[in-house]
């Protein structure tokens, strides 16, 4: 009855030891749950940049792999997302040094990397346009709700 009584109590400091280990220094923090603070896929949506054919027809430029518009996505804390400030007012061409400029950069090089895998060939494309004015900088949402599937599949900001 000892050996038993024994093994419960081992049993237990090691199972609440692991569970401090993984969560001891925040009390508020629910498994499942991402906390406060943390930051998660904030996504860039390259909605409405167009390719055109030598034929003179067009279509929009297409993440076809992923049967959706092409996106990308930075790692934002909910305080850096309210920073990049209200999404119409967004549209222009950004800042140096800014999250809006990063944006910018890498939707600039998604758009032209879907225009070249486009299957049609597209022989020019409305991606520096689109660079320029910062047009899509107004789309940019959490990968979540109605905008889950912004984020590539199993892309993660937890390392």
């Amino acid at each position: 009855m000892k050996s038993i009584h024994f093994l419960l109590c081992v049993s237990m400091v090691v199972v609440t030891a692991g569970l401090c280990a993984s969560g001891c220094a925040r009390s508020d923090f629910v498994i499942g749950e991402t906390p406060e603070g943390y930051p998660e896929p904030a996504c860039l949506w390259l909605i409405s940049p167009e390719g055109f054919r030598a034929d003179g027809s067009s279509s929009l430029i297409l993440d076809h792999e992923r049967g959706q518009t092409g996106t990308v996505c930075l790692c934002l804390t909910q305080q850096e997302y309210d920073r990049l400030g209200d999404r119409l007012e967004r549209v222009r061409f950004p800042e140096p040094g800014t999250l809006l400029e990063e944006y910018n950069e890498l939707a600039y090089d998604e758009c032209k990397r879907l225009s070249g895998l486009d299957p049609d060939d597209f022989v020019d494309d409305e991606c520096l346009d689109y660079y320029h004015q910062g047009s899509w900088l107004k789309d940019i949402y959490f990968s979540s709700g109605e905008w889950d599937n912004g984020a590539p599949p199993g892309s993660t900001c937890y390392g």
